[in-house]
């Protein structure tokens, strides 16, 4: 019980270290600076999630799940200590890649250390508190990072999830090896070329993003960028055809449902991430603005939504015909465009409510684009189906953040809520790029 504690409170740590930071960056780049990077912080952060997780899945089963359990927790303390004493934003953003490199390996291992440690009729309730652990870090992370901010200062945000992790190393490590280790596997079926193909399109896409939203138009460097992200996406479909074992199911793409909630993953992914990194940006400018704010109660309202939006969509997605999908995505479409009109007119009671109803909306399509997948394949596929959807997520929330803050003009340069206009019209574009995957 002891390694299932620490299990959990390290995926707690690493849960709402995400979106505390979220309501702490306004007050970092006050204190060291560079503004121009403020996206990357979280961009970064996902994009060295996504070198490791198809990877080290594979390496775990290989050499023991709780060897690179521990290793992922390790370097993800080391990140998180030098994002507490890092003294300007690139030594932050270093801090961050690292922290994500080792969240990649942390995550997916954390479900099968679980389902190695009870029984088959325990297990399900045990994953289960995964999910409880997911929501309990969507309602208190805004308070707790307001609280910690305000109080002790954006450090002890890291220091505190320092301490959380290294109990929950401790915790861990004490335990036995809870499964034998797998001699099945070879390195022939891990896809190594395939992860660092992939590693390097993601890295060029969203480079280009960031490139294309900088400059508000493309350049010779966002040429020289989507050229390369076409060439190694050739490469990586090349590569994931010919491999017994591919982190990317090609034939994923060739069926509707699974196509559609891939794709889905990815704008969602897009959508939520980029909301959790502008939301308390917005809120904090509002309130320089002479607005009755809370920022930090502005990200709970978007996360309770989504919260909700997952529980109950969850429960009545398989009651709902196929055309649920679509209603989500229109009603979405139209409470975006309702948000951009509540900040063009500082009408801050709509602008709340539209948070709330959009996070509830985003919830629900989560909810059942994963489960609807996950009901369309057999179950020997379900397993890589789930890595290819929270791949897509991940690449999806760094390109969502990085075009979103990059339309921003440098934070020391807003000085009002109508610079936001942008960044919340490219939303109303997301959710209607989302609308559309669902009607074709």
């Amino acid at each position: 019980m002891s390694t299932f504690i620490g299990i959990i409170l390290g995926m707690f740590g690493i849960s709402v270290m995400q979106l505390i930071l979220a309501i702490a960056m306004p007050f970092i780049v006050t204190e060291i600076g560079g503004d121009y990077l403020y996206g990357w912080v979280f961009s970064s952060y996902m994009l060295a999630s996504l070198l490791t997780i198809p990877i080290f899945s594979k390496l775990a089963d290989l050499y023991g799940k709780k060897k690179f359990y521990l290793l992922g927790m390790g370097i993800f303390a080391i990140g998180t200590l030098y994002g507490g004493l890092a003294p300007i934003m690139e030594h932050l953003i270093v801090a961050r890649v690292i922290q994500g490199l080792g969240a990649g390996m942390m995550v997916p291992i954390s479900i099968a250390l679980i389902s190695d440690l009870f029984p088959a009729e325990k297990r399900g309730a045990m994953i289960g508190g995964l999910s409880f652990i997911q929501l309990l870090a969507n309602i208190l992370s805004p308070i707790l990072g307001s609280v910690i901010t305000k109080q002790l200062g954006w450090h002890w945000i890291f220091y505190i999830t320092l301490v959380m992790i290294v109990v929950a190393m401790l915790l861990v490590a004490r335990a036995k090896q809870t499964a034998q280790v797998s001699q099945s596997i070879r390195w022939s079926e891990i896809d190594l070329i395939g992860g660092l193909v992939f590693g390097v399109f993601c890295a060029l896409t969203v480079s280009f993003s960031n490139a294309v939203s900088g400059q508000s138009k493309l350049g010779i460097s966002g040429v020289l960028l989507l050229v390369g992200a076409i060439t190694t996406a050739i490469i990586l479909v090349w590569n994931e055809r010919r491999h017994k074992a591919p982190i990317i199911k090609v034939a994923f793409f060739k069926t509707r449902i699974l196509r559609r909630s891939i794709i889905s993953s990815l704008v969602a992914g897009g959508i939520m991430y980029g909301l959790v990194t502008i939301l308390p940006l917005c809120g904090d400018v509002l309130k320089q603005q002479g607005f009755n704010i809370d920022e930090s109660k502005l990200l709970m309202l978007f996360m309770l939504g989504i919260t909700f939006g997952l529980l109950i969509a969850s429960r009545l997605v398989t009651k709902l015909n196929a055309t649920f999908p679509k209603v989500l995505w229109g009603a979405s479409v139209l409470s975006a465009g309702l948000m951009y009109y509540a900040i063009s007119v500082s009408n801050l009671l709509m602008f709340y409510i539209v948070t709330g109803v959009l996070g509830l909306f985003l919830g629900g399509i989560m909810a059942t684009l994963l489960i609807n997948s996950q009901n369309a394949v057999n179950s020997e596929d379900r397993t890589v189906l789930s890595g290819l959807v929270q791949l897509g997520r991940y690449l999806g929330a760094a390109i969502g953040v990085t075009i979103l803050t990059g339309i921003l003009p440098e934070i020391s340069q807003i000085s009002g809520v109508a610079q936001f206009l942008g960044a919340f019209g490219l939303l109303v574009g997301m959710y209607i790029l989302g609308l559309v995957n669902e009607l074709i």
